[in-house]
C-alpha cells in the first residue's frame, strides 16, 4: 500500500520513506532517517539525526528518536548514529538519543515496548524483546540483554549491564550489573533471585530453571569473592548453557554485580 503523509508533517530532503508507512500530524522527519515498510508515526513525533528503523514500528506522539546525545564530549560536526529494529512501540514522549562518538551507533533491537517518558541515552546498547516502564531512564553506554524488563521509574547509570530475562523493580537504582535471568531490586537495586516466573512464561523447562538457580546460590549466595565463587562454578559437571552465559557475565563484569551487602565483594 501506498505511504500516507499528513500534509503538516515535515520530511526533509534526503529522507526514505518505505511502503504503507503512516506519517501522522506535525510529524518531523529528518533528511538523514531511514524508514522501513509499515511504520506509524502517530503525531508530532521528531525522527532526526542519521536514524534507521526497520519495519512496522509503531511511534506516539512526542516521542523523539534519533536526536543529538546529551553528552558534553559530542561535537555537533561529528556524524553519530541510531539504529532501531522492527516491531518495536515508542510510547508518549519516549526518547532515543545519537551516539555520542563518531561512527558509532546507539542499538535498539526489535519487539521492544518503552512506555511513556522512558529514556534510552547514547551509546546503548538493548536487545530484543526488552520492556522498559513509564519514567525509566538509561544513562550512556548501558546494555540491556534480550526479554529482559524494567519497571517503572527505574534508573540506570552510566556503563551498567543488565543481563537476558532480567526482571529490575520499580523506583530502583541500577548501579551494578544485573545476571542473567534474575530479579533486582532496591535502592540501590541488588539481585534478590531468579526470575522464575518470567523463565517459566518463555519456555525455559524445570531443570534449566533448576540448574540457573544452583548456579545464582554459587555466585550470590556462598559468602565468598566473586572470583572464587565463579572458580566453583566452573568446576561443576554438566554446565549447560544458561549457566555459561552466567559464568561468562560474571567475568567481563567492569563495574561488579549488584550483589547485597552481606555478600564479600570481589578483592
Amino acid at each position: 500500500m501506498p505511504t500516507v503523509i499528513h500534509p503538516s508533517a515535515v520530511v526533509e530532503p534526503g529522507a526514505v520513506i518505505g511502503d504503507d508507512c503512516n506519517i501522522g500530524p506535525y510529524c518531523q522527519i529528518g533528511g538523514n532517517v531511514v524508514l522501513g515498510a509499515g511504520n506509524v508515526l502517530r503525531a508530532n513525533v521528531v525522527i532526526g539525526g542519521h536514524t534507521t528503523l526497520g519495519d512496522h514500528n509503531e511511534v506516539h506522539p512526542f516521542a523523539c528518536l534519533g536526536t543529538e546525545p546529551e553528552d558534553k564530549k559530542y561535537r555537533r560536526d561529528s556524524i553519530t548514529f541510531t539504529r532501531i529494529g522492527s516491531g518495536n512501540i515508542f510510547r508518549e514522549f519516549s526518547t532515543v538519543n545519537a551516539a555520542a562518538k563518531p561512527g558509532e551507533s546507539t542499538v535498539v533491537g526489535s519487539n521492544g515496548v518503552f512506555l511513556s517518558y522512558s529514556h534510552i541515552a547514547h551509546d546503548c546498547v538493548i536487545g530484543d524483546n526488552v520492556v522498559m516502564s513509564c519514567d525509566t531512564k538509561l544513562s550512556g553506554h548501558v546494555q540491556v540483554g534480550s526479554h529482559a524488563i524494567l519497571n517503572g521509574m527505574t534508573g540506570v547509570v552510566q556503563f551498567v549491564r543488565i543481563g537476558r530475562f532480567a526482571f529490575i523493580g520499580g523506583m530502583n537504582k541500577v548501579i551494578k550489573d544485573v545476571l542473567p535471568f534474575c530479579i533486582a531490586d532496591g535502592h540501590p537495586s541488588v539481585m534478590r533471585g531468579i526470575n522464575k516466573v518470567g523463565l517459566e512464561r518463555n519456555g525455559f523447562a524445570t531443570s534449566q530453571i533448576r540448574s540457573i538457580r544452583s548456579a545464582y546460590r554459587t555466585l550470590l549466595r556462598q559468602n565468598v569473592p566473586l572470583r572464587d565463587a565463579i572458580a566453583l562454578l566452573k568446576n561443576e559437571v554438566g554446565t549447560g548453557p544458561e549457566i555459561s552465559e552466567m559464568i561468562e557475565f560474571a567475568e567481563t563484569s567492569v563495574l561488579g554485580l549488584a550483589r547485597s551487602r552481606m555478600v564479600t565483594e570481589q578483592a
